[in-house]
Order: structure tokens, then C-alpha cells, then sequence
């Protein structure tokens, strides 16, 4: 009686595993079509597949799941992977160095742990038709594509896109960014999240357009650089912990309405060269770190800004009227330590080391002008008659210390 409880337990643990037809290899590497047919009989595969270089070719048939990763590399000769019945990747999906490779059929993959592309020159759209809605972390650097169609997550983690030259544009439903969104160097690329409402850190490099409609925090930095649209437009967003916007050579237009607060990396706004009235900051009062702008510019509007933790430098090529940034220099709004504006017929500075303060006891320092040396009251509040050795400090003050003290971080 007991044996045959026994071998009646064995036949329905049978049944069970091959209902489920998990497969606990750890790894296994195909060297030819016949060792991916060998596998069909799984629905989930515990471990790795790896497709050797020696395939022209790959079909992953019968196989649901992957828990470990999907990865080919270094393979010159394959034309085609695809994976008729495939869901998920728990690992990493990671393809590089496929010279040829022009197809990539996935039609029911909509999760994937990680994303790894680099070097896809021939593949130019993808077959997933489901479409991969769940990946923490995306790279896909120097393919054909000419979209992301296939791929919108609602959150990630990492989404590295670049040089992708053909990559006309990039829409997603990101509500969430946790650390990095970097669009960089691929074509004339229109960016558009229209749900994205926090993200970490933000970089877009030479870009056509940004659509963040609802954008409301940017945790760490924000970065626009080299990019070729002629306005830029932020309209919710309230917080960001540093602000770059530098060499967007067609930048004629700046809205920023809702901003009020620019954390510790600060902001900076230079070289856009059509860029020559600075404003788009109606509610900014804040700034935790330092202020630079440089670049051919005759006006730069703050209405609300009040209060300044860092160092401000702004250096404009064009004839700039510098009061506004002396009175709140002088009211005590800047609280760094090196205050500089300088235009083309004027220059204002006001530097104080930590040596001159410890002998003098000052606050401020001495003001240099176009023609010449006035009193240090006009734009600074000063305890004591500043010294020839503040006037030195101030001119020696460059405006590449200050971007490499204050933006170093962020890059």
C-alpha cells in the first residue's frame, strides 16, 4: 500500500513539473540552432542563454520565461534573434557588437530586468508588439533605430539613449525617473514624456525638442546642453536641484513660471549665443548655490529673487546694466563669497578671502568699475575700509574656477 502512495505521489510531482517546465540550468551557451530547439520543452529557463558567435541565426521557441539574461555578443554573421513566445527576462537583455543583426522579434516580451544595447548598427525598428512596459535600466547606444516603439515604461531607473543618429523621436509614459534620463547625441531627436512628474537627474543633449509638460521636481540636476531648439519650456516645475543651460546655439526662449527653488548645484546659463534677454523666472527667490550667466546678453530678469547662497558671476559681452544684482548684493541677498558682474562698459566685483576677513572683519569688498574705484558701499554692505589685497582677489577671480568649483558635480 505504502509503495504504491509513493509511486502515485512521483506520477502527480511529474505531471506538476512538466506542466510547469522549468528548466534549472544555470547557463547554457547555443552554438547552433539545434541547441535552442533542444530547450523548446521549457516554459521557464533558470539561468542564462547565450548566443555564441557562431550563430547566423536564433530562434528561442517554446521558452516563456528567462530568469537569468539573453545575451549575444561580438557576433558578426547574425542577421535575426527572436523569441516567438517569450515574456520575460529577469537578468539582462544584452546585445553589442552585431554588426548585421536587422531583426529583433519579440512580440510578447513586456518585461525586462535590464536593457544593454550598444552597437546595433543594422537594426532599425523592433518587432514587439506586446511592448516592454517593466525595466529598471535601459542603454541603447549607436543602432538605426528611428523610434522607441515597442519600449514605454511608466518608471525607470536608468534610460541612457545616444548616438543613435537616426532616432527621430522618443515618446514614453515615464511618471518617474529614480535616477538618471540622459538623451544625448542622437538625431534631430522630439523628446516628449507627457506624464513624467519626478525624476532624479535630467540631461538632454543636442536635441530638437523637450516636452515636459508636468514635470513638477528634478531632485538633483537638470542639465540642456548643445541642443538645437529655440525654446524651452519647463511650465510646473517648482524644484530642481541645479539648473544648466549652455551652448543651445538657437535658444531664443526661456519659461521657467513656477520655479522657486534651485538647490546647491545652482544655475548656470551660458554661451547660447541668440540667447540675449535672460528671463522665464518669474517666481525664482532661492538659489542654494552659485549664479552664473555668460554669454552676449543685455538684460537678465529675476523679479522674486531674494536670496542667493552662493557665489554669483555674470559676465555679459553686450551692454548689461548691472544694478539689480549690485542692490541685492548690497541688501545682502548674495551670501557667497565672490560677487562679479561684468558687462562691456562696466564691471562690478566683490571678492573677500578668508584672510582678509579674519584681519579686517569685513563683509563686503570694493567695487571696480570701467572708470575706475568707488565706495564699496554701493554694492556691498562693508564693517571696515577694504584693502588693496580685496581689490587683488577680485580681479584674479575667473570665471573658470568658478565653473569648475561649482559645476564639477554635476557632470
Amino acid at each position: 500500500m505504502f509503495q504504491k502512495l509513493f509511486l502515485s505521489a512521483l506520477a502527480i510531482a511529474s505531471i506538476a513539473n512538466a506542466a510547469t517546465n522549468v528548466c534549472n540550468e544555470t547557463s547554457i551557451t547555443a552554438n547552433v540552432q539545434s541547441d535552442l530547439d533542444n530547450l523548446s520543452g521549457c516554459t521557464t529557463f533558470g539561468g542564462d542563454i547565450i548566443l555564441s558567435p557562431t550563430l547566423s541565426t536564433a530562434t528561442i521557441n517554446g521558452i516563456q520565461n528567462i530568469s537569468g539574461s539573453l545575451i549575444c555578443n561580438n557576433n558578426t554573421q547574425i542577421t535575426s534573434i527572436s523569441a516567438p513566445l517569450l515574456r520575460s527576462i529577469g537578468g539582462t537583455f544584452q546585445l553589442s557588437q552585431l554588426t548585421i543583426l536587422n531583426t529583433l522579434s519579440f512580440p510578447r516580451l513586456s518585461s525586462v530586468g535590464t536593457i544593454d544595447w550598444v552597437t546595433l548598427p543594422a537594426v532599425s525598428g523592433l518587432s514587439f508588439t506586446t511592448g516592454v512596459t517593466s525595466c529598471q535600466d535601459i542603454t541603447i547606444s549607436d543602432t538605426d533605430l528611428t523610434s522607441l516603439t515597442g519600449i514605454n515604461l511608466t518608471t525607470v531607473s536608468k534610460l541612457d539613449i545616444n548616438n543613435n543618429l537616426n532616432l527621430n523621436d522618443i515618446e514614453m509614459g515615464l511618471t518617474e525617473a529614480t535616477y538618471q534620463v540622459d538623451i544625448s547625441f542622437n538625431g534631430q531627436t522630439a523628446v516628449s514624456f507627457p506624464y513624467l512628474q519626478w525624476a532624479y537627474n535630467l540631461t538632454f543633449q543636442n536635441v530638437h525638442s523637450v516636452d515636459t509638460p508636468v514635470l513638477s521636481v528634478v531632485n538633483a540636476s537638470y542639465l540642456l546642453i548643445k541642443n538645437v531648439f529655440s525654446s524651452i519650456s519647463a511650465p510646473n516645475l517648482t524644484t530642481v536641484g541645479g539648473l544648466s543651460i549652455d551652448e543651445n546655439l538657437s535658444l531664443t526662449n526661456m519659461s521657467f513660471p513656477k520655479l522657486t527653488t534651485i538647490g546647491g548645484s545652482g544655475l548656470q546659463i551660458s554661451n547660447n549665443t541668440r540667447l540675449s534677454s535672460i528671463g522665464g523666472f518669474p517666481n525664482l527667490s532661492t538659489v542654494n548655490g552659485a549664479i552664473v550667466l555668460d554669454g552676449d546678453f543685455t538684460n537678465a530678469t529675476f523679479p522674486s529673487l531674494t536670496l542667493v547662497r552662493g557665489a554669483v558671476n555674470i559676465d555679459s559681452d553686450d551692454d548689461f546694466d548691472c544694478s539689480s544684482f549690485n542692490s541685492l548684493n548690497s541688501n545682502g541677498g548674495i551670501r557667497g563669497n565672490d560677487y562679479k558682474c561684468a558687462a562691456a562698459s562696466t564691471t562690478t566685483s566683490v571678492a573677500l578671502s578668508a584672510t582678509a576677513a579674519a584681519s579686517s572683519g569685513a563683509t563686503g569688498g570694493s567695487v571696480t568699475s570701467g572708470s575706475g574705484t568707488s565706495s564699496a558701499s554701493s554694492a556691498a554692505t562693508v564693517k571696515s575700509a577694504a584693502s588693496p589685497n580685496l581689490v587683488a582677489t577680485s580681479t584674479g577671480f575667473t570665471l573658470s574656477a568658478l565653473l569648475t568649483a561649482v559645476f564639477f558635480g554635476i557632470f
